[in-house]
Order: C-alpha cells, then sequence, then structure tokens
C-alpha cells in the first residue's frame, strides 16, 4: 500500500511540474506569436498608409498639370484643395522614420526631398523685403525669378540646389516647397487666421509666370517619384519589406518604437510645436504658408497611434487592423500596457483640440514652453510623456534601449 502510495505522489507531482512547464511554454509561444502578429500587421499598414499617400500625391500632379494648363481662379484653389487631401495620409506616415528605413536613406533622402523643412522660400521665389530669410551674398536666392544664373530649370538643377552648401534651410523641394507656389508667404496676423495670398495671377500675367509654373510641375514631379520610391518598398515582396520581417521579432519592434517615440517625444513635441511656442514665431510652423500646422499636428499623432492601436483607417475608409503595440505589451506587462492606453488617448484627445482650433499659429500666441496649461505646451508633455513610455515599452518588450529625442 505504501509503494502504491508512492507512486501515486510521483505520478501526481509529475503532472504538476509539466502542467506549470506548459504553462510557460504557452505563454512564452503566446508573446512571440503577439510580436510576429504586431510587426507584421505594422508593415500592412505602413504598405496601406504610403499606398494612399501616393494616391492623393499622384492626384495633386493631376490638379497642378491642370492648373499649369488652364490657370484660373477655381484651377488654382483646386490645386490647393489637392495639396491639402496630400497631406491627410502622408501626414499618417511620419513614425516610419527615425531607424533607416526607405524614408530615411544613409544621407537624409528621400525624406529631405520630400518633408523638408523649414526653407528659406526666398531660395524658389519672391518674398516680401526683408522677409525668408533672404541673404543678398547668395546669388543662389530666387530660383524661379533668376534667369541669369539658372536660364533652364531641370530636375537636375533643382535637385542639386536642394540642401546647398549643407544649409538645411535651402529646401527646394517637397511638399513645402509646392505649398509655397501655391500659397504663397504669410504675412498676415495669426489672429485673422488667415494661410497666404498668393494670386493665381503669379502664373498668368506676373513676371516669369511661366517659370514658376514649370518649377511646380516639376517639383511636383520629383515629389512623386521619391514617395513611389519609398511606397514601393513596402509592397509586398519587396527587397526591404522582405528584410524587415526577416528580422529577429525584437530587432523590428525596436525599429518601429525607436520611430514611435522619436516623433513622439523629439521631433513632434519638440521641433514642431515647442520650437514655435518658443520662438513665438509663426514661420516656425510646420505649414506656415497655408496654415494647415493644426492637421499637421493631428496626423503625426495618429501615425503614432495608429501603431500603438494596431489599426488605420484608409482614405477610401477601409480598415486595416490586427495585433496592436498594445497587445504584445500586455502580455509582459499589464501595467505598462494600461499606462500607455490612457496617455495615448489623452494625446489624441489634445491633439484634436488644436485641429479643432484650426490655426496653429494664432494658438501659440502668449504661450510659453513653461506653462502647461495652454493647448500647445498642454499637448507637447502628453507628447513627451508618451514617447517616454513608447521607450520604456520596448525595453520591455525587446530588452533594447531607446532614446526618444531626435
Amino acid at each position: 500500500m505504501k509503494n502504491l502510495f508512492k507512486i501515486l505522489l510521483v505520478v501526481l507531482v509529475g503532472f504538476a511540474f509539466k502542467s506549470c512547464s506548459d504553462d510557460t511554454d504557452n505563454t512564452a509561444n503566446t508573446l512571440e506569436q503577439a510580436k510576429t502578429d504586431f510587426v507584421a500587421n505594422y508593415v500592412n499598414i505602413v504598405e496601406a498608409s504610403y499606398s494612399d499617400a501616393l494616391e492623393r500625391t499622384n492626384e495633386l500632379k493631376t490638379a497642378i498639370d491642370a492648373f499649369v494648363a488652364t490657370p484660373t481662379q477655381a484651377s488654382f484653389d483646386a490645386a490647393k484643395t489637392a495639396w491639402l487631401a496630400a497631406r491627410e495620409p502622408y501626414g499618417q506616415t511620419e513614425a516610419y522614420r527615425f531607424y533607416d528605413g526607405p524614408i530615411d536613406g544613409d544621407d537624409g533622402e528621400p525624406e529631405g526631398y520630400i518633408n523638408a523643412w523649414p526653407l528659406d522660400e526666398a531660395l524658389i521665389d519672391y518674398v516680401a523685403t526683408g522677409t525668408g530669410g533672404e541673404d543678398t551674398s547668395d546669388n543662389r536666392q530666387n530660383i524661379v525669378n533668376n534667369t541669369a544664373e539658372y536660364p533652364t530649370l531641370t530636375k537636375a538643377v533643382i535637385k542639386e540646389i536642394s540642401g546647398y552648401n549643407d544649409n538645411e534651410s535651402n529646401v527646394t523641394l517637397g511638399y513645402h516647397a509646392i505649398e509655397f507656389l501655391l500659397w504663397g508667404q504669410d504675412s498676415t496676423d495669426p489672429s485673422a487666421k488667415m494661410a497666404g495670398q498668393r494670386p493665381y495671377t503669379d502664373y498668368t500675367t506676373a513676371a516669369n509666370a511661366d517659370r514658376r509654373g514649370q518649377y511646380l510641375q516639376i517639383a511636383t514631379e520629383i515629389l512623386v517619384e521619391d514617395l513611389k520610391s519609398v511606397a514601393d518598398q513596402w509592397k509586398s515582396g519587396a527587397a526591404y519589406r522582405n528584410f524587415f520581417l526577416g528580422l529577429s521579432k525584437d530587432d523590428a519592434i525596436d525599429k518601429i518604437l525607436t520611430g514611435a517615440a522619436k516623433l513622439s517625444k523629439g521631433e513632434l513635441a519638440g521641433e514642431r510645436m515647442a520650437t514655435a511656442v518658443e520662438n513665438q514665431n509663426q514661420e516656425d510652423e510646420h505649414s506656415c504658408f497655408s496654415d494647415n500646422t493644426h492637421r499637421d499636428v493631428f496626423l503625426n499623432a495618429k501615425s503614432i497611434n495608429n501603431i500603438i492601436n494596431g489599426t488605420y483607417v484608409r482614405t477610401g475608409g477601409t480598415v486595416v487592423s490586427g495585433t496592436s503595440l498594445l497587445d504584445v505589451l500586455a502580455l509582459v506587462n499589464a501595467t505598462e500596457a494600461t499606462a500607455l492606453t490612457a496617455t495615448a488617448a489623452e494625446v489624441m484627445t489634445k491633439v484634436q483640440a488644436i485641429s479643432d482650433a484650426k490655426s496653429f499659429d494664432n494658438l501659440i500666441i502668449g504661450e510659453t514652453i513653461d506653462d502647461p496649461t495652454k493647448p500647445v505646451m498642454s499637448a507637447v508633455i502628453s507628447l513627451r510623456k508618451q514617447g517616454d513610455e513608447l521607450a520604456q515599452a520596448g525595453k520591455t518588450i525587446t530588452g533594447k534601449t531607446i532614446d526618444p529625442s531626435v
């Protein structure tokens, strides 16, 4: 009887150990599967958002070509509307930067040709006297009207000038160069909540009207080409997509959260928002010519939120969704997942308020960087907190350290 009892005891203990081992294995398997699914969903969201951005930018090109062919107030307004529409999906791609992916490149391109800012508008076209960062010692100013230095405008000429002398404000290409060519300088008082007032006659009866239209078309054509070069690398079967999916899941997640954390704390909260508050200068707005910065802020924050929640709504209304960062984090540290959920919701509420205000340059008037009660700095503080929490999530999940500053 004693032997039978011992046998039963051994069997029961064995079952207990096996059960614990199975639970551990199942937990590990569940986490690894969640990581795999999260990375795959991220890649699908990246592909969809770049595809939408390219589609809308092609529509912008069509509108600009139509305007240059027949410049009227109506076709001018249509081109500006198309620019604003193109920014909606592109703004939601900004979290895919900062980890040497296809958008960044080794030398900062093609991002430097796509979304570079701030720009010295006097490099491209006429500006009001004493504005636009004019430097009369630099004969590369006012390309549109400088027919002696630039008798022929070509892609090569305009690309070569961009970034000239390692000056980051020497921006000749991208969304913001096109924005300036459509809206012109915004010299109105911020309280008026008005964008730049460039007349469409700049493309009909003004000096060098034809060259201005030519520049506008060339810049838009290059933008489409550069954006397509990025979008193509995330398509199914593309080399970079295959490379990214072939990384260890921890390495891939490290890249994903590096982009999201740096955009949240360093770039968006810092360069794009706090700097404008500190300088009290509407020229520091991300989209200062069109007064569309309120949407830039919202959309950039949304690009981070799409990753956190694993969901992207395409321009046509289709939803791309799957395993989210929160799903993965909850399996490792439920407390951190709960905190990030709350912070992310707080961020979106605050940037929605900025978007609803419809005038970023008017909002920053009177704000100071040490006053957290006003709309912009309140959002900045939440974005910084979110950046830190994203960096911590990366360390919790992968063991890798992320610096959320830029």
